[in-house]
């Protein structure tokens, strides 16, 4: 397994123009990885029709870097229309552009979002091996393997000469909410006393409704609910994720906040990166902190190098 970051991680250093995709680059190598995928409707001018010039100065960041350009995150805009949703044909015609441009970029996978429906995901298979790129669905919160219409995308995956795949997020694995969104629970007036309740509830199983119960004012039970459903509500089932790895092109590492470098208590790496490493998986694991949503106080680098200096040691422990 390699590791590699998301850009994304460095968001707010991005559009803080402190730092331009070069340097963001350059700051991955310096912290250890090896490669790195990009949000294109992030960083990517004119998206999702990218000039020649920033081509250009992608291919010259890819030469001097040394890094591995993983992958090319597309998005699909279903809500870039007032009266109405992209149509089958719009959603065709941005899929095989961002797979053309992920090309032209230098990306061999091209992520896309469950979105896309399993019959035009079907449908792209002959175009992606005709360009030479790999194209992956995240699997994102609230999303899972249990979720219908997954059975459809893995019997796509399976028929597709390993075109087609998935890229799992670690999120939907989460089990306990973040330091971040505990602060700022805490920051909007949620009591220190009740907070201490509520995530002891949380560690004990407890679901939402039970918690909800012990709630005094509605500041406690807005935070509640943005707590609750990833772990009580749609939580992914660890026992679904070798299967998955059968069909995985590339691994999202979600994450928040760490603390240090031994452990993130929200995400049960512990025990998914021993079944990653038992599965024989050959690729790569990108870490992608998004603390950024909730502070900007934090140092992207920092959060990044306790997260890659966990990961590494579990990986080599397992």
């Amino acid at each position: 397994m390699k590791f590699g970051t998301s850009l994304y991680s460095f968001s707010k250093s991005f559009h803080t123009r402190e730092r331009d995709i070069a340097a963001c680059v350059a700051a991955s190598k310096k912290l250890g990885f090896t490669g790195f995928s990009i949000v294109a409707a992030q960083m990517c001018d004119e998206y999702p029709f990218p000039t020649d010039a920033w081509l250009d100065n992608m291919h010259q960041i890819i030469v001097d870097s040394g890094m591995d350009p993983i992958c090319w995150e597309g998005y699909l805009d279903f809500g870039m229309r007032n009266d109405r949703d992209l149509s089958p044909e719009e959603v065709i015609e941005f899929t095989r552009n961002d797979i053309v441009y992920a090309r032209k970029a230098g990306f061999g996978i091209m992520k896309t979002q469950h979105s896309i429906s399993p019959e035009i995901f079907e449908s792209m298979a002959p175009f992606c091996e005709k360009m030479g790129v790999k194209l992956c669905i995240e699997m994102h919160w609230p999303h899972h393997p249990k979720v219908p219409v997954w059975e459809k995308y893995f019997d796509i995956m399976e028929r597709s000469g390993g075109w087609l795949g998935v890229c799992p997020d670690t999120s939907i694995f989460q089990r306990y909410p973040h330091q971040l969104h505990i602060n700022q629970a805490l920051e909007y007036g949620f009591a220190p006393a009740k907070m201490d309740e509520v995530l002891g509830m949380i560690r004990d199983g407890r679901k939402k409704d039970e918690i909800l119960a012990v709630c005094d004012t509605d500041i406690e039970r807005k935070f509640v609910e943005e707590f609750c459903p990833k772990f009580s509500e749609s939580a992914g089932d660890l026992a679904d994720l070798p299967m998955m790895l059968k069909y995985t092109h590339m691994i999202h590492s979600k994450f928040y906040y760490m603390a240090d470098d031994k452990t993130d208590p929200c995400i049960p790496n512990e025990e998914i990166i021993p079944i990653i490493k038992k599965s024989g998986y050959d690729g790569y694991y990108i870490c992608e902190y998004e603390g950024h949503h909730y502070t900007i106080e934090e140092d992207d680098d920092e959060q990044l190098r306790r997260f890659y200096s966990m990961a590494k040691r579990l990986y080599d422990e397992a």
